[in-house]
Order: structure tokens, then sequence, then C-alpha cells
């Protein structure tokens, strides 16, 4: 009886310890919510909550104005020396907003042009481009299509932008009376300065534009349907302050003392200083306590790895030769003979462009080889001229949507696959071979920039975390990529970063993600410290069925339809028929046994609906959204020569693994770049009113918090952590930008306009209403803010979503 009592006993143990267990994420035991940083550098302060009278025990922002600093893009990936082909034209943007903070409780405020205020940039030790920088408004090309390369303008700064034009202005003004001969067309008529983009903006300083509630610097390009022309492209998401396109590159001046030709692998610095500094309108420096009010944000550059594998002891190099192919040998031989001060890196660099077009030539008979001259001291493709990959692969990244693209000169141009699918396809079965251990590919870092900010380390065979070698040679093979590290992404971005730690809001996907991904090493097995993601768990088919299956109502609750907040089972049932190996597939695609689940996928992409076409009664063509019940869907490389590449539908989302609200904004305004009914681009999403997503978290392959060792060698960014260190309330925390920025706030870290709220000592239930917050809820009275997003269901969310 004794011993029955004893098991009795036990299983009521074990089943109360079993319920616990089960009931504890539901009570948030391991919810805790106080915030993830001290209040050190915060002064304390005491103000009267003007509704009760009470005194409220607050601290003050640390800074009078916060402005915040990105690039839409993460990492421009951009070759300097333009003189054979340009694959993306150079295009880095600064982008800034400014808070002036809420201090003694006030609420922080937006500012823009209205506010008579300006705001001036500049980049630290970087003014210049061309010359022993860049070579790109010296090389040679056809503008205007005389046939002459010596007319004025005629270059490759001006050619690869001649697709866009505008009529009046950059507000996007479309004259009653347009006319094709009426366009003002940029790079043509607009010709664009030396060291300055697109736009006009110069490298080396100036003033930002305002991009008001409707976005800004507009222009319009024409699409692959004939009847459909002046299509306007925003490049500028609201609200926002720029310098557009800036031809930046990822030098310093004071390291750049030679010709271009003395350029090597440590002279580059990819992460750059961009630098913005408030002004009142009559451009004086607005001070605080005696000192400029300024602040800096990353900007980030680097080169394609093409040399490596193209040249020297490079596995095409080697193929190449083999094949019988000469010209590179040729170009490396002429540069190394000729001029004593070409370095090793910058000879590889001229014989891998001639090896790429010499491929080129001969797998799609192009004839862009056909005048070099091999002695030529300049021009050495002859009337050629440079090749620009978009006037035969359309690119939308460039705005360029036909194919081939009208006003190709040197060259007749063809209608070819877009750009970014055709290097993709090419180099993911060229390089099927390349993975890690657990069968991820290693090319997408291999060729995307890899180089750090420690000049050191650029040695691509003496550095350990160099995922390849000085001839491309996959160090990884035996190992997991994520160890490795350089680059746009790899051991900096917040998604690849091991010290990050809970609350990761995921919705379902994400949370399998973070158990069958971030937590497994290459063998698949449970590791304590997170190895997060790869590029291609995001860059999959699993956002492009996730975007696809999408006809929202409302991005923040979901209304509508959506599989982003449904279970795990419920999307493989209804992407994958309910197999998990083939859901697998789509999320985490691995090669093995030659099976390329990714490649097979894009390989055979089928683009996303941008349109339905109808006729109206007089027979003219009409177009309709996506979702509209009637007329015939028009995907996107109907209407795009780059199909939907690079635009929403081919984009990952925040969304695809992560909780409501932490989403973007919904689709529409910047159309065609996104669509209604579907989650925009993290680039143009807000949340907290008008606030870009990007103020807060950063860029992509950027995010807070980036991965810092501090000052020794293996640091990959400094530049990015000492950013969001500028909005730190305790000098330690380098996440997302906190309420303390902006604030006031109380020894929670939440705004003290929420005190006598239940929000009032939940910092993370705080967080959650912030990115329910859209635009206009920031006018709302508090009252009626935490009626439409009530405590109990912001908490409800952090429960659920903690990891």
């Amino acid at each position: 009886m004794q011993r029955n009592q004893k098991t009795i006993f036990k299983v009521l143990v074990m089943a109360f310890i079993g319920f616990t267990s089960f009931w504890r994420p539901l009570q948030g035991a391991d919810y805790d919510p106080n915030p993830p940083f001290g209040l050190d550098q915060l002064k304390p302060i005491e103000i009267k909550d003007p509704l009760t009278q009470k005194t409220i025990q607050g601290y003050q922002p640390k800074n009078s104005y916060n402005i915040f600093i990105n690039y839409e893009l993460g990492m421009h990936c951009v070759g300097f020396d333009i003189s054979y082909c340009c694959v993306i034209p150079p295009y880095n943007s600064i982008q800034a907003q400014v808070v002036e903070s809420g201090r003694n409780g006030t609420k922080p405020k937006l500012l823009s042009p209205e506010d008579k205020v300006k705001l001036y940039y500049y980049l630290k030790d970087n003014s210049y481009s061309e010359g022993n920088k860049m070579r790109y408004w010296s090389v040679l090309k056809d503008v205007n299509g005389n046939g002459s390369l010596a007319d004025p303008g005629d270059n490759m700064a001006n050619y690869v932008w001649e697709h866009l034009f505008i009529y009046k202005d950059l507000e996007g003004t479309l004259p009653k009376d347009w006319s094709i001969k009426n366009r003002i067309r940029i790079g043509k008529d607009i010709m664009v300065p030396i060291d300055a983009g697109p736009s006009g903006k110069p490298l080396a300083g100036g003033y930002l534009e305002y991009a008001p509630d409707n976005g800004g610097n507009i222009v319009f390009t024409d699409s692959m349907i004939p009847e459909v022309k002046n299509v306007a492209i925003k490049l500028t998401a609201s609200n926002i302050w720029d310098a557009l396109g800036l031809p930046l590159t990822a030098f310093n001046d004071s390291v750049r003392k030679g010709t271009i030709r003395t350029i090597t692998d440590k002279d580059f610095q990819p992460y750059q200083y961009a630098t913005v500094q408030l002004h009142d309108d009559t451009g004086k420096p607005v001070l605080v306590d005696g000192k400029k009010v300024e602040f800096f944000g990353t900007n980030p550059v680097d080169i394609p790895n093409c040399v490596m594998c193209h040249s020297g002891e490079g596995k095409a190099a080697k193929l190449s030769r083999q094949a019988g192919f000469v010209l590179f040998e040729k170009e490396y031989e002429y540069w190394k003979k000729n001029y004593p001060d070409e370095s090793e890196y910058m000879a590889r660099l001229s014989a891998s462009s001639i090896n790429l077009l010499e491929l080129h030539d001969k797998m799609f008979k192009t004839n862009f080889l056909k005048d070099y001259n091999p002695n030529a001291s300049s021009n050495r493709l002859g009337s050629v001229g440079s090749v620009n990959c978009a006037d035969c692969h359309g690119d939308n990244v460039s705005g360029n949507l036909q194919e081939p693209r009208p006003g190709t000169t040197g060259y007749k141009a063809l209608k070819a696959r877009p750009l970014t699918e055709s290097i993709h396809a090419v180099h993911a079965n060229f390089l099927a071979d390349m993975n890690d251990k657990a069968g991820r590919t290693v090319s997408c870092q291999a060729c995307h920039p890899t180089h750090w900010t420690n000049p050191n380390m650029n040695n691509f065979d003496t550095n350990p975390y160099q995922i390849i070698d000085s001839n491309g040679n996959n160090k990884y093979a035996n190992a997991d990529q994520r160890t490795a590290g350089g680059g746009c992404y790899l051991r900096r971005d917040a998604h690849s970063n091991p010290a990050v730690k809970p609350p990761f809001f995921l919705n379902s996907v994400g949370k399998w993600y973070l158990e069958n991904v971030s937590t497994r090493d290459e063998n698949d097995q449970p590791v304590s410290e997170l190895r997060g993601l790869t590029c291609t768990n995001c860059h999959n088919q699993l956002s492009h069925e996730l975007y696809k299956y999408d006809d929202l109502e409302n991005e923040v609750s979901q209304e509508g339809k959506t599989l982003r907040n449904k279970s795990i089972d419920e999307i493989i049932k209804i992407l994958a028929d309910g197999e998990p190996k083939r859901f697998a597939d789509m999320a985490d695609p691995r090669i093995k046994d030659g099976n390329n689940p990714l490649y097979e996928f894009f390989n055979n992409h089928q683009g996303a609906t941008l349109v339905k076409a109808t006729k109206d009664s007089r027979g003219n063509v009409k177009l309709l959204a996506w979702n509209a019940k009637e007329g015939v869907p028009v995907p996107y490389e109907k209407a795009s020569g780059g199909s939907d590449w690079w635009l929403a539908p081919a984009e990952p989302k925040c969304a695809s693994c992560h909780a409501a609200p932490f989403v973007e904004s919904m689709g529409g305004k910047y159309f065609p770049i996104d669509q209604p009914h579907k989650y925009s681009l993290y680039r143009f999403s807000k949340a907290h009113g008008k606030i870009a997503c990007q103020s807060c978290h950063e860029s992509i392959h950027g995010l807070y918090p980036v991965r810092a060792e501090g000052e020794e060698e293996n640091t990959v960014d400094l530049t990015t952590h000492k950013q969001a260190l500028q909005y730190s309330p305790d000098g330690r925390y380098a996440g997302p930008v906190s309420c303390s920025a902006c604030h006031t706030v109380n020894a929670k870290g939440v705004p003290v306009q929420l005190v006598g709220t239940e929000y009032e000592n939940d910092y993370w239930a705080s967080v959650v209403l912030l990115h329910f917050m859209r635009e206009g809820d920031e006018k709302l009275p508090i009252k009626e803010l935490i009626q439409k997003y009530p405590y109990q269901k912001s908490r409800q969310i952090v429960i659920e979503s903690w990891k």
C-alpha cells in the first residue's frame, strides 16, 4: 500500500510538472516585463502628470534631437572599375529621419522642412570617387547614339540612366499634353555631374532632400506593355530625407594616395560613415549645449568577388584556359608588363572582367570583344565601349523595365532573361558543389561582398573566418558557413548574431526556423548558442509562396487571406501538400544527392501577377488590381524585363517569420514595386506613426544588434555597432532603438505618456503597442489609443511569441 501511495504521489508530481510546463508559456513565467537595458546615461527628472497631478519619476531622453541614418538596401554590391562592364551602377543613398525628443514629458516630434530645419550630409573621409577610386565618368560610351564617343556627356555615368525620365520635376508631375518628345531624360538631357548621383546630389556633401507623404524622387520609365508608358517609380519613401544614388566607393580619401592601379584588398572599407547635421533653414548648425547636433550612420558598399574565380587560379579561370580562352591572360599580362604600380589585385580584376566577357561571347553568341585591343592604353573594347548588362537584361534595381533597353549603343541589344535571374541561375548551376557540410550553398556569401572593416582581415587566405580563399575555393565545405564571416551578412546581422536574446516575436514559421535551423549545427544537432540563418533561409521559394497567398485587408491585424498567422501544420498542408520534407526544401533548401531545390525553383520561376488586363467599351486596354474579379492575369515578366526580381514579390518579408504587429506596411503606395493587399518592402514600411522601420532597426542585412566583439581583429563591423550606441540609454545596449531615445520614460523604460495605464510597468507590451501604431495613430489621445490597442492583447502577443 505504501509503495502504491508513493507511486501515486510520484505520478501526481510528474503530472503537475507536466501541467506547469504546459501552463508556463501561457502564464508567461519566462516573460520578463523589464527592459533589456539600464538607464545609466539618462538624467532623472520629476514631472507632474497633467491629468492626475501626481509626481512621476522619469528619465530624460539622452539626446535633445535624434537623427536616424540608414541606407535602403543594406549593402550595395558594385564594381568601381566600369571600364569593361557595368553590372550594377554606383548607387548609395543616405537616408535620414530627425526627431526632436520629448523632454520633460512632452511628446517627441518628427521634423520636416515645415519646422524650419534642414539636414546637411557628408561622408567621413570619402569626398570623391572618380580618379584613383573609380573609373566611371572617364569610361566612354555613346549616349546620344550618333556613333561618336566624343560628344559632351558621352560616358558610362550618363549612359546607364538614360531609360529614366521626367517631364517637369522629381515630384512625379505628368502633364496632360505629355509626349515622348517632351521627355527630359536622365543622363542625356540632365547629365550626371562627376562625383554625384543621378539626381545631382554630390558625394562631397550638401543638403538632403525631403520626401513628403507621397514619396519623393519620382521618375518615369516605360514598361514591356506598349500601351503602358510613364510608369512612375518612387525612389524615396515618404517622410524621409535623402541624398539619392551617390557614387560611393569603399575607399577612404586618406588611403588613396596612388593611382587606381594601386588598389589592394587592404584598401577596402566597406562600412562607410555617413554623417548628418541638423541646420536651421538659414543653413546655420543647430547647437545644443554649444555642440552641433550631428549623428552618423552606416553606408555599406563593396565589390562582388568575381575576381576570385575568374582570374588567377580560380575555378572559372582554370576551366577557361582548358577551353582555349586567352584574352583574359593577355589582359593580365598587359597591366603587369606596362605599369609598375599595378597591384596584383587590379591586374586580376581587369583579367576577370575580360574573362566574363569572353565566356559571355562564347556561351551566348555576343560580340562584346570583337574590337578588343590587348595593347590599347584606354578604351580597350573599342567602338563597343563598356558593356551595360541592363541593355539586354531587364533590371528592376535600376528601374529598367524594358528588355532590350531602348537607346543601346555599341552593340545590338537582345531580349534576355532578367539580370539577377541570369546571374544567379548560371552560378547556382556552375557552383552546385559549393556547399557547406549541411548542404547549404556558400556561393551567396562567396560572391557577394566579403571585405571586413579591419584591413588585416582582408587577406582571404589567412583570415580563418573568410568563407573562400583568394582563388574562390570553399573553406567551409566541412563546416558550418554560419560560423564564417565578413561581408554584408555573415557574423554581422541580428539574424546571424549569436548574442541576440528573446523576445524574438516569432510566428509559427519563425519558430520552425528557430527549432530546425538557428539552434542546430551543420550536423543538424542542437546547439546552445544560436547559429542563426543564412541567405537562402530568406531568399527562397517559401518567401514567394507566402507572398503569393496573401490577400490582406489589414496588415497589422492580418485580416483577410494569409498563411502568416496560421500553424505550421496548416502551412505545410497548403503549401507542401502536407509533406514536411517538401516544406523544408522550400524553407531551408539544401543540396543533397544532386538535388538542388532552390535552383529548380528559380529556374522554373513564374512571376507573380502584377495586374489584370481587360478592355473598356472602346476596346482600349484597361488595367485592374491583381486581385480583381475580372480580367486576364498579367505576370510581372509581361510588363517588366526584370520580372518580379528585387520587387516586393521576390523579397523576404519580416511578416514571414515575425508575429503581427512586427510586420511591414500595406503595399500599394509604391506600385509597381509593391502591390495593394500585399506586404510592402521593409525599406518602405513605417510603424509608430511615420517612423520608418529602418530608423529604429537599421538597414536590412545590418539590423541591430549587429555582431561586435570589441576592437579585436576578428570584429566584423564596428561602424553599425557604434551607430547604435548613439541612442543607447546605458552605453552598452545596441539593440533596436528604444523608447527612451525620444521619450521621457519611467524606470521600466516606458514612455511617461503611458503612466497610469496597464502598459506602465511592462516594457515589452509597450514595444508591441508602438508596432501596432501606424500612420495617424500617433495623433490619438492616450485613452483612445489604448482602447484601440488594449494592453491584454499586446501582453498576450509577448507571451505567445516570446521566442
